[in-house]
């Protein structure tokens, strides 16, 4: 999706600055920017700075327009350039100007003028946002194909708190790249385990994995993109949540199965499910309840019993409630790849197993790469170059279109 063509347009919220880090996360993610902003909100950051990050001038000033793509119509041009418009912060008076169709500053003449995906991220006193008129202008731009970032309850400006707040920059730049993905998923649910699971010995120790859940988020984040509910289900880590998927925290493998056959007892969707985390394969055959305590002989044996495999499992539960899902597994290996996901795909009966080799450092657990091997019932293998987990999430999924 690199290489596409955002004009970020700036109002005048003393969220403006946040406008900034929004279009850094942008050009990170390779994405093109040209800024048009209000006059007032020029008087709050120079049109200088927005240079500075894009290389390119800034649409200010409507009697002044500048000489771009060949002419001096600078609106027309840059809705023309434009595949994403994005409103950055978005103050009432922008919303309503958008929603009502009047065009007297550069952001609202590109907004009026261009074909682009149009996102919207409201930043706004809560008054003024819960006000029935704004929240009927917010209606009318997601009418005419505006995704809304809803702002969230924060710390306001007049030394409150309440709803308004603009929302969290890289939820706002997930919105923007996700204007990108045709929306294949628009009517399925897909639920994606990741991370690790934890079984505990005692209260303070517990067997788990290296998981980081990079890859699940990945494929969680990318689902969502492309029109899915999405559920993620996942063990212990600490990332970042992806904008608008609903995600369900859970500590063991007992857990993990518990809530996926909530989700999917609850689903109207079809749904598909991808197994991405690194369950256990064992836990404690008995769990004490006190700390244990070094007895003098040098060692301590742990026994261990197996966990039930919740691929099985789940198909199970589905199958008793007349529901059909598509499951795809992930095998993470060390030796034999191929043969050890092979049986897999066999056992579990899946549409296609994902096969990642941990032993490699450079894409084992924790890393932002990977390199993968698809397997498919009848043998077939397609691999996957070495590329970002995100990349990787999104051949998985264009599988199964």
């Amino acid at each position: 999706m690199n290489g596409a063509n955002v004009v970020l347009g700036v109002s005048a919220s003393i969220a403006i600055y946040k406008s900034l880090e929004v279009l850094s996360i942008l050009k990170k993610r390779g994405f093109n920017i040209r800024v048009a902003m209000t006059k007032e909100a020029s008087r709050l950051i120079s049109p200088v700075v927005y240079k500075a990050l894009t290389g390119s001038d800034v649409y200010v000033d409507v009697m002044e327009e500048l000489d771009f793509e060949s002419t001096n119509i600078t609106h027309v041009a840059l809705s023309k350039w434009a595949d994403i418009f994005a409103v950055v912060p978005a103050t009432a008076n922008i919303v309503a100007k958008l929603a009502n169709g009047i065009a007297d500053d550069p952001v609202s003449l590109v907004g009026l003028a261009t074909n682009a995906s149009k996102v919207i991220a409201p930043a706004m006193n809560s008054s003024m946002y819960l006000n029935p008129i704004t929240q009927r202008n917010l209606d009318i731009l997601r009418e005419n194909g505006f995704l809304v970032v809803e702002p969230i309850e924060g710390d306001l400006a007049c030394n409150t708190k309440g709803v308004g707040h603009i929302a969290f920059c890289e939820d706002i730049a997930d919105v923007i790249e996700s204007t990108m993905y045709f929306k294949h998923f628009e009517d399925k649910t897909i639920i994606v385990t990741a991370g690790p699971t934890r079984e505990p010995i005692d209260p303070v120790r517990y067997i788990t994995n290296k998981s980081s859940g990079k890859m699940g988020f990945a494929l969680a984040k990318v689902a969502r993109y492309m029109g899915a509910e999405v559920v993620l289900i996942s063990g212990n880590t600490h990332l970042r949540t992806p904008y608008g998927v609903k995600r369900i925290d859970v500590e063991t493998a007992e857990d993990m199965l518990n809530a996926l056959r909530h989700e999917i007892s609850r689903s109207k969707n079809e749904i598909i499910l991808i197994m991405a985390a690194a369950i256990a394969d064992f836990k404690p055959s008995e769990f004490t309840n006190r700390k244990i305590k070094k007895d003098g002989s040098g060692e301590m044996v742990l026994r261990l019993k197996e966990n039930p495999d919740l691929t099985v499992e789940v198909k199970r539960f589905a199958d008793s409630l007349n529901k059909h899902i598509r499951v795809v597994g992930f095998a993470a290996e060390t030796d034999d790849l191929i043969n050890n996901a092979k049986k897999k795909i066999e056992k579990k009966g899946l549409e296609f197993i994902v096969a990642n080799d941990v032993s490699r450092s450079d894409i084992a657990f924790g890393s932002e790469e990977n390199e993968v091997a698809i397997i498919y019932p009848d043998g077939a293998i397609e691999h996957l170059q070495k590329s970002p987990k995100q990349q990787i999430a999104y051949e998985i999924l264009r599988r199964l279109i």
